[in-house]
This record gives structure tokens, sequence and C-alpha cells, in this order.
């Protein structure tokens, strides 16, 4: 995959999206979905719970299962043996001059001393944000970037720039007045208190607004005759005017506006997904970013045994089927890879995810590999174990899900990898979780103990 396209799969998984003060940006949905209405013809009664699951009436037995083939003719291994597969790399990558000119991102301007910085040049993720101190939404994000910096103050550099757009009259008189409060060292606090009251001053004249920012400089501790005399001075005026020209060249033309690690960061600013991107940015701080060894031998039985907080489950695999799928889970068992993982999206009737290490949603293991589907093998059936992905191909990793009720409409699509047999009751007891309406830290998953794995 190229380097700019695995941010474009986290931005298409970010599970809200706000609404910027120049259009909308849509978000659609690249994670096993729920059938539409018109998709289910009729619908499924409830089963009876018990401990150990018996096949349904119209499933597979495992002889049937076992006694098909993989599809594919791709080799399963490279030359030095390891699994064929596609390392992946890092969300926030460094751009080249060609991924840039290729999907026209613009080159920024360094970060300088002339810029308003909070925070370490050596964090982790730099949000370069173009703001307008009159949009509503840009207040909104002063909000949650506050919060963010509050909660990961060694991971995260803010760097304020200004973009007053022309709509908004009183725009430009107010980065002049952060701009005048950050010559005598309080630029964040103008930027807070300027944003905090902003429904306050909307709709004052150009006079009002002047005399609520010289009260405002005495507020917070401003030598008001100084502030007052920098807030229409040229240079200042000129700053914030050279600065906008310069963005709409760029062509910035939205706020807030924000670019991270380099990168236009078009989806959600909230605090949740963003706490979510660090978490993806330091879980990828561990990956080798290597195809995994093969483990397994596509001739023998596998047994996987997941231990939870609600119980065991265990589950019978198809190596012969999905020999791809079934080693990178069987490795990353046996390497303690799920270990304290939880299950971060479980939606009612349909099915329960999990593998993911940030519990996010938008982190792997650091590869992915091509999607193993069988015309024989589909969701017709409840309790399969299958392999998530985004909407493009070979993007199958670390995510698997567990369906509730047969799923029809994702045949074709997913790999189906194993199937539970015992530990139906489990399963049907783990928490429902919507990381849309449920985003982490307010509320994680139920987690996975351990997955010990058995050869026969």
């Amino acid at each position: 995959m190229k380097k700019i396209s695995k941010l474009f799969l986290l931005l298409l998984m970010a599970t809200l999206l706000l609404s910027a003060c120049k259009g909308t940006v849509p978000v659609p949905e690249n994670m096993p979905t729920k059938a539409s209405e018109e998709e289910i013809e009729e619908p499924i009664e409830e089963e009876t719970i018990e401990p150990v699951i018996e096949l349904e009436p119209n499933a597979q037995s495992a002889e049937d299962i076992f006694a098909l083939t993989r599809t594919s003719t791709d080799p399963l291994t490279t030359d030095d043996d390891r699994m064929a597969c596609t390392p992946s790399e890092p969300i926030f990558a460094p751009l080249t001059a060609e991924l840039r000119a290729q999907y026209q991102i613009p080159t920024l301007p360094e970060i300088t001393e002339e810029d308003h910085v909070m925070g370490s040049e050596d964090a982790i993720m730099t949000v370069i944000f173009y703001t307008d101190f009159q949009c509503p939404y840009c207040a909104l994000f002063a909000s949650e970037s506050h919060k963010l910096y509050e909660a990961f103050p060694d991971e995260v550099r803010l760097v304020y720039r200004p973009l007053p757009l022309s709509f908004h009259n009183l725009a430009p008189l107010a980065a002049q007045a952060a701009e005048a409060a950050g010559a005598q060292g309080k630029f964040w606090e103008m930027h807070d208190h300027i944003f905090g009251a902003q429904q306050e001053w909307g709709s004052l004249t150009d006079d009002g607004f002047t005399e609520w920012l010289n009260d405002a400089a005495e507020e917070i501790g401003l030598d008001v005759k100084q502030f007052s005399d920098d807030l229409v001075s040229k240079a200042i005026v000129d700053k914030i005017a050279e600065e906008t020209e310069l963005q709409l060249s760029l062509g910035i033309n939205a706020t807030p506006s924000l670019f991270i690690n380099d990168y236009p960061w078009q989806s959600s600013w909230s605090f949740e997904t963003l706490s979510s991107v660090i978490d993806v940015m330091k879980a990828e701080a561990e990956l080798k970013y290597e195809c995994p060894p093969f483990v397994i031998d596509p001739e023998k039985t596998y047994i996987a045994t997941m231990e939870t907080e609600k119980g065991k489950m265990v589950f019978e695999l198809f190596p012969n089927v999905a020999p791809l799928a079934v080693n990178s889970f069987v490795y990353l068992s046996q390497t303690g890879f799920y270990d304290g993982v939880t299950f971060h999206r479980v939606l009612e009737d349909f099915m329960a995810q999990g593998g993911d290490p940030t519990g996010s949603g938008m982190s792997g293991a650091g590869y992915t590999y091509a999607e193993e589907t069988h015309p024989e093998l589909l969701f017709d059936q409840p309790y399969l174990l299958a392999v998530a992905k985004t909407n493009a191909p070979s993007s199958s990793g670390s995510q698997f899900f567990i369906t509730f009720e047969p799923a029809e409409w994702l045949n074709g699509g997913y790999t189906i990898m194993g199937r539970l047999i015992e530990g139906k009751d489990v399963l049907k007891s783990i928490t429902l979780r919507d990381p849309s309406a449920q985003p982490a830290p307010d509320f994680e998953g139920d987690k996975i103990i351990k997955i010990t794995i058995e050869e026969k």
C-alpha cells in the first residue's frame, strides 16, 4: 500500500465527524456493517442458549468444511519462509514530494519562533491548526485541543496559525488581539479568553469589540496601553494579513483546518478520536512492520481457546480454506498479541469485533494480507470467526469478528477462518459497544485475557 493510503483508511474509520466553517466531509463505513432492512428478508428467531453449540440445521459439517481447499494459487510464503503479506507503515509516515504532488498536499511553512506553540518539539503528534476566532467550530476545537494537551502534555504539540475568513467581520481584529497579547507573553491566555466568550462578543460592532478586547487584556493581566497600541499597529495588522494571504495561497480556506504531522486531517478532531490516534501512534512505535513467520501446517487441525472477562470460547479454525488468516491468528495468539485486547465494536444481532491493541478500531499488527473467500463457505450460519478489513483489497489483518446471526451480505468480501464450537453463552454475554456512541476511554469493551492454540 502507498504511504498515504493508510492515513486515508484511518480517516474513514473515524467514528465522529464535526463540521467546519466551510463544508463537511462524509465518512463512509469501512468495517463489517449490518444489513439494511431490504437485505434481511425474514426476522431471525431467538435461539435457546446452551453451553455447547450444536450445528445449525443447514450448517456444513466439519467433514464438509475440511474437504474444501483454498481457492487462490498465490504462494503462502515468501523466499525467507515468512507468510505472504504486505508490511504496513505508520499512519503518519514521512511525506514524499511525489505523494504531496499526487494528493495535492501543500507544503506548510516550517515551524519557527514566530509561531505560537504549546508543547515540545519532541512530541509524537504535532497539530498545526488554522483557525478563525469567530468560527464556532474553531471554538469547539480550541476546547478539544486543550483537553488533548492536558491529557497528553508530553505527546502533543499545538501550533496556531491565523486564518480569519472574509465573512467574519471581527475575526481579523480578534487575531490581532491574540498576537498583541503574545507580544507580552500571554498569547494562549488571550486565545482561550476570546474563544471562551465567543457568543458574548460575536455581535458587537468594531468599536464595541475593541473595547471588549481592552477589558479582556486587563482581565488577563496585560499592560493595557501597550496592548491597545499593538492591537492596531502596522506590524501586527500586516502580519495577520500576510499570513492569511499565505494560507489561502496554499489552498487552506476552511476553518478549523488541521494538519497532523504534515498530513491534512479531514475527519473528527474530538478529544476522544485524537486520543485514540495517539494510542495508535504509541502502539505503532512497538511494531516491527514485517510479515510473520509461517507457523501452521494447513493439513493439521487447530483449536483456539479464547479466555475472556466473560468466560471461555472455543473455536475450530479452517487452515485448509484460509491458511493466511489462520496463520496470522495463530501466530498473534501464540506471541500474546491479543492478551488484554478488548472487543471494541459489538453490535446487537450482528457481531463482536476485536483484535486491535489500542481498542480504537484504527490499529493492527503491522501487516495486511489477501482475503481468502470460498464460494462454499458462507455467512449462512451464526457464530463464524472472520477477519475484519477495510474497503481496500488485501487489507485483512489482526482484527477479527464473531457473528451472532447469519450475515449473508458479507459473502465474498470477508475471510471466514473458523467457527465457535463452545461458549455461545459467553459470546452473547459480551457487552454491546458502538464506538461511535461510546468512544474510548469513556467506555472500554470486554477484554480478552488469553488465546491458547491447540494443534492436532
